[in-house]
């Protein structure tokens, strides 16, 4: 591919770009590094060095590839409008690449850049950026795409915060951001690109020119028409900054500024004064044409000739084009250059910009734009500007710009009249819920500190706290979260919906913090109220919430009542903690129903995901990892615990990662990585109490019990689950599958010899297994039984009930099934019956290795040491050496199966690989050569 221009000037052409040879290079070398992942180049500088005249060298480099080009280059008035910035880098995408995206976020896509209308607030801001970044990703399929922004600082927020969004989840796309800013001491956007280290990420600083440079373009652009002194004399005096230069140059030649007796010129002091002293050249018509254009967020001829009070604004358009002003690009305006925007309205009076505004309010059509034009015009309070920007934060909210509309709503309440108060504070509220949306808790609870502390006693009071309590429960913890819900029902009065959320939201900070029993009571107090309002949805949610505590309690799972509501449920998305069908797949999970559980939560996912639901995606990830785990899919597991852990880091959840670092744990401990998990551990229990994470912190311990009895710890796994189980009895969370540890508390006891205290555990096991009918609970109590009978030295009471354990099991969770297997093995081999030993061990080890489980397989692999007798063939596993001894000795398919607990598809698979192995092609073939292994 042919480069870059470097600055030398070939044979009959001149380059148009002066003295930037080493600017240009890295543009040739951004531009070509795209093939190989994403990369970002920064042009940074003052204003006037020319930023914007190298980046639009970049993408046409870029385009003379054919790479695609989204570009956009945003001003200062725009930046105040949601999403102005994406619309225009996406005007010229192709429909076909939309039709690639979920439903949800093509939707959010539309509704953001205003080519639907929204609806009821359905969408969610973070689908808005999931469209934007899958948009990303189906163009660069086709090759690389190139995303140019000139002027970045005046993004608007609601644009900025997508694309931080899709840049930080950059990997391996073709995809490279081209960036063009002011100098300054602040991160380049987004800020923590450059620190996470996602994506190579290049900083060019732009510098003066030097004095060759500058004459060379000086004369370039103003020809020979000034004589060598003054030349050198504007160099001088420009300090190498090209635009000042060129301004000063075209006022010398127009006399408004005189090189006096050759000692120097005299000029205004800034360049800003230079622009404007241009701007005053001009005449009235083109003057009130640009003054206009400054005002407004897109300029465009029609809105200009509505807005200008006289009937020569074509005249005017077409004098302040050829100043070299404005550009006119088919129906929009733009300014050449930013800094004469800014002179053209900071010229006007505070009365004529007011004015101004005023007529552009008439004239514009959309809703978020004529309530700043109106702020803008307003001299103070004023019930109908107050209403207006209510309706376009309103607009802004339902658009997924939740930023903009915090910024309307502030907006609204100082332009709100002293005498309607209650409005105001009603807009302040609806600020905060933006700005916790937005993901600024720290902003939104400063603001609903100070609605709580200066609004008068009454519902907005208390409503302020309720959202208060959210907000420091999600960053400081459920402790300070009951504060905040506990004032809150002091204030609400008849405000029944908020009074439910404020007891439901008390009772999960009491579960979380301090035991099922007091959550229970705030949850029945919840629900009282919710039937008394008649609203089915608040009577679902506090009704779930209910049962859900209820089943935590340990008094059986309200599986089917649970079902029901969420069967009856409204459709649309709401809050995941009163959402039935999720707490419906708790329940499932909870009850061994793992397949319709597993495929509930991978639902859950989709829709959350699609829609971008951040807040959701923890829990959901949570769960549907732990079904993962019980499946035994460990290796999707993993991914999926690594994706909750990530998904509240991005979401900011901070009070929620000891969840995700008990999952995490949980998955690792089980993978034999004990590193991994103890660290995870440790940084899960410390946080479980600073955030007040009861069940979290249990299910960590948990963990680290198993981990461990995995390693043959036993005195410390069993004080550890010991004092777990204490720590479950007082916080009233009493559900067996939550924490799951009651077979390894029965297999440490008994490996020490605490045979009592370990019949009494059995005994309980057994007791909730008859009860709950649990499968998982039954393969529990029967292992344990089994157990505790072999160290009686009863072996053949404990092989009748491990093989009844085994042939009974349904509760379709592989590791169980192989640590029943184990035990059983071990049991025989202490009983000397050494075939049917080796057969279950060799059916352990396998399924612990197809598990991954690396320390349960070193355990196996020791007792089949034990065993004793003709080992293995290095060429077979375990499992196929004892299929071919079984075969060979003329046993049926089923017969194989049945001895060594798997399925007969299972052996026919096996026996499929002995014969590759053995290179043989019958099981008559089998006997002799296996006679010389």
């Amino acid at each position: 591919m042919a480069g870059l221009s470097t600055g030398a000037e070939s044979p009959g052409q001149e380059n148009p770009i002066v003295g930037r040879s080493a600017e240009l290079r890295a543009l040739d070398t951004f531009v070509d590094s795209l093939d190989h992942g994403p990369a970002m180049l920064v042009l940074e500088g003052e204003p006037g060095l020319g930023k914007t005249t190298l980046w639009r060298e970049g993408l046409d480099a870029a385009e003379r590839r054919s790479l695609r080009i989204l570009e956009c280059r945003p001003v200062q008035a725009e930046a105040q409008l949601a999403f102005t910035a994406l619309s225009d880098l996406l005007a010229d995408v192709p429909e076909d690449i939309f039709d690639e995206l979920p439903a949800p976020q093509r939707r959010a896509l539309e509704v953001a850049l205003l080519r639907a209308e929204p609806e009821d607030n359905e969408l969610l801001p973070r689908a808005v950026a999931l469209g934007f970044l899958g948009v990303l990703i189906a163009l660069a399929r086709s090759g690389p795409v190139v995303v140019g922004i000139d002027d970045v600082h005046w993004l608007d927020h609601a644009s900025e915060r997508v694309l931080a969004f899709a840049v930080r989840r950059l990997r391996n796309e073709r995809i490279g951001l081209l960036l063009a800013r002011r100098a300054d001491s602040g991160p380049v956007f987004p800020g923590d690109v450059e620190n996470e280290g996602a994506m190579p990420v290049t900083r060019l600083r732009l510098s003066a020119l030097d004095a060759d440079d500058l004459e060379r373009l000086l004369r370039r652009h103003l020809g020979g028409q000034l004589e060598r002194r003054s030349m050198t004399h504007l160099c001088r005096s420009s300090s190498g900054n090209p635009l000042f230069a060129l301004q000063l140059g075209r006022a010398m030649l127009a006399g408004d500024v005189v090189d006096e007796d050759g000692v120097g010129l005299l000029i205004p002091a800034t360049l800003q004064q230079v622009v404007a002293d241009r701007l005053l050249a001009l005449g009235p018509e083109a003057l009130a044409v640009v003054q206009a254009a400054s005002a407004a967020a897109r300029p465009t001829t029609a809105l200009i000739e509505s807005v200008v009070a006289n009937d020569r604004v074509g005249d005017g358009l077409c004098a302040a084009s050829a100043a070299g002003v404005l550009v006119v690009d088919e129906d929009r305006l733009r300014f050449t250059h930013p800094l004469l925007a800014t002179a053209a309205y900071s010229q006007m009076t505070t009365v004529d910009r007011r004015r101004l505004h005023a007529r552009l309010a008439d004239v514009v059509e959309d809703l978020e734009e004529r309530g700043r034009h109106l702020a803008a015009a307003a001299e103070g309070p004023g019930a109908d500007v107050a209403a207006a920007l209510d309706a376009s934060a309103m607009r802004a909210r339902s658009r997924c710009a939740p930023d903009a509309a915090a910024e309307l709503w502030e907006a609204a309440a100082r332009f709100t009249p002293a005498d309607q108060a209650p409005s105001s504070w009603e807009r302040r509220l609806n600020a905060a819920d933006c700005l916790f949306e937005a993901g600024d808790v720290a902003r939104a609870r400063v603001l609903l500190e100070n609605i709580a502390s200066a609004a008068s006693p009454g519902p907005i009071r208390g409503r302020s706290l309720v959202r208060l309590g959210w907000v420091v429960a999600h960053i400081e913890g459920f402790h300070a979260g009951t504060d905040a819900f506990q004032r809150a029902l002091d204030d609400l009065g008849d405000d029944v919906a908020a009074e439910v959320e404020a007891e439901e939201g008390l009772a999960w900070c009491l579960h979380e913090s301090s035991g099922n029993a007091a959550a229970e009571l705030h949850a029945r107090r919840a629900l009282a109220l919710a039937e008394g309002s008649g609203d089915p949805l608040l009577v679902a949610g506090a009704l779930t919430h209910v049962e859900f505590l209820g089943s935590l309690a340990g008094r059986g799972l309200a599986v089917e009542a649970v079902g029901r509501m969420a069967r009856r449920a409204d459709s649309s998305w709401a809050d995941i903690l009163v959402r039935p069908d999720w707490i419906h797949g708790m329940l499932l999970e909870w009850d061994d129903h793992l397949i319709e559980a597993r495929e509930r939560f991978a639902t859950l996912n989709r829709e959350a995901a699609d829609r971008g639901d951040e807040h959701s995606l923890t829990f959901i990830l949570f769960h549907l990892a732990r079904t993962e785990l019980l499946s035994g899919d460990w290796t999707q597991a993993l991914q999926t615990a690594r994706a909750c852990s990530e998904a509240t880091r991005s979401s900011g959840q901070v009070s929620e990662r000891p969840y995700s670092c008990s999952i995490e744990a949980l998955v690792e401990a089980h993978l034999g990585n004990v590193d991994p998990a103890l660290a995870l551990i440790a940084e899960g229990i410390e946080l479980s109490h600073r955030f007040g994470v009861i069940p979290a912190r249990l299910e960590m311990v948990a963990t680290r019990g198993f981990l461990e009895l995995s390693l043959g710890r036993n005195d410390a796994a069993d004080h550890t689950l010991t004092d777990l189980a204490g720590a479950a009895e007082t916080s009233g969370l009493l559900e067996p599958a939550m924490f799951r540890y009651h077979g390894d508390a029965i297999e440490a006891k008994i490996a020490l010899g605490r045979l009592v205290e370990a019949a009494t555990l059995v005994d309980r096991i057994e007791e909730l297994a008859a009860t709950l009918r649990r499968p998982w609970l039954a393969v529990i109590a029967g292992r344990g039984r089994g157990l505790l009978q072999a160290a009686r030295g009863q072996l053949d009471e404990a092989c009748e009930v491990l093989a009844a354990v085994l042939a009974g099991d349904s509760a379709g969770q592989p590791f169980e099934r192989a640590r029943t297997l184990l035990v059983y093995g071990s049991v025989q081999r202490r009983h000397r019956r050494k075939s049917g030993a080796r057969a279950a061990l060799v059916a352990a080890h396998d399924a612990f290795a197809g598990l991954g489980a690396t320390l349960w397989v070193e355990k196996a692999a020791a007792e089949l040491a034990r065993v004793g007798g003709r080992a293995p063939s290095d060429g077979l596993t375990p499992t196929e050496f004892k299929v071919a001894e079984l075969i060979a000795a003329g046993r049926t398919y089923r017969e194989v199966a049945a001895e060594l607990f798997i399925s007969p598809k299972t052996v026919q698979w096996n026996l499929s690989k002995i014969y590759r192995k053995l290179d043989i092609r019958s099981r008559a073939e089998l006997p002799g050569r296996l006679d010389h292994l």
